[in-house]
């Protein structure tokens, strides 16, 4: 009897199962039909599809020496200064904030020591205004003002303006506004400026290395050749002593000769 009740309870639970298993996706449908067509629309994953690439950071956002050096490249004629600006790094006093930077061209570099850097580096010293100037602005200062530069004692002078056009210690600016952003302005020039003739004889370094302390240099076309100096001979010496001994020499010559001269005769006389 025992294992007969057990038999039954064993198939009412199978079948009490089977009939939940049936009612429960009629029931769920019923109740939440959209949630049952989603899930019968998702489509199954791909097998082995490659995970998403990953997204690449932002750019570094470029430094102010290397927009001014990449507004320079992007001109053409100015590798000389945008080489000599690279090689110095941004250590440099060329390129900074509240700047305006003359920028001599590759032709007007041609004329100055690419040998030294810290030459070199001198020159654009008193290429470099203490202020910010753009094009327009430069165009709208007086005839005769004045522009401090980096190197001590030296200014630019606005030589002309007007009609006649902008030039600052007569050089004309031939690349207007290569770069200007507010913080800083670069302006091409085509030749280097005279600053020693502008600056009531304020002479700047030359780009040029000292010339040697020692003999002057000669003349143009004059040439020169070392002579061996003279060993000096003490006054009253070497003459006075060279003089005698040939006054003595004479004098015993002609002795001789009168002597001879004397014997000679009395001989031819004795003999008539």
């Amino acid at each position: 009897m025992k294992a007969m009740a057990d038999s039954r309870c064993a198939w009412m639970i199978l079948a009490s199962t089977l009939v939940c298993g049936l009612l429960f996706p009629a029931v769920l449908a019923k109740d939440s039909p959209s949630l049952a067509a989603a899930i019968a629309a998702a489509p199954a994953p791909p097998v082995g599809a490659p995970a998403p690439a990953p997204v690449a950071p932002p750019p570094r956002p470029l430094t102010l020496h290397e927009k001014v050096v990449a507004a320079l490249r992007a001109a053409g004629h100015y590798g000389a200064i945008s080489g000599l600006l690279d090689s110095v790094g941004a250590t440099s006093n060329v390129i900074r904030e509240g700047v305006t930077l003359f920028a001599p061209d590759d032709g007007a570099f041609s004329g100055l020591n690419m040998n030294s850097s810290s030459l070199l580096m001198t020159t654009l010293d008193y290429h470099v205004a203490t202020s910010v100037y753009n094009f327009n602005q430069l165009s709208n200062l007086p005839l005769n003002s004045t522009i401090k530069t980096s190197a001590p004692n030296v200014e630019i002078f606005v030589t002309s303006t007007g009609t006649d056009g902008l030039r600052l210690d007569n050089v004309a600016i031939s690349d207007p506004d290569l770069y200007a952003d507010g913080q800083m302005a670069v302006q091409g020039i085509s030749s280097v400026m005279d600053t020693a003739k502008y600056n009531k004889g304020v002479v700047p370094p030359e780009a040029a290395p000292a010339p040697v302390a020692g003999d002057p240099a000669p003349a143009p076309g004059l040439i020169t050749t070392p002579t061996t100096p003279k060993t000096a001979t003490p006054a009253g010496t070497g003459n006075d002593a060279a003089q005698a001994t040939t006054c003595v020499v004479a004098t015993m010559l002609l002795a001789g000769a009168v002597s001879f001269l004397i014997d000679l005769f009395q001989r031819i006389w004795s003999g008539a």
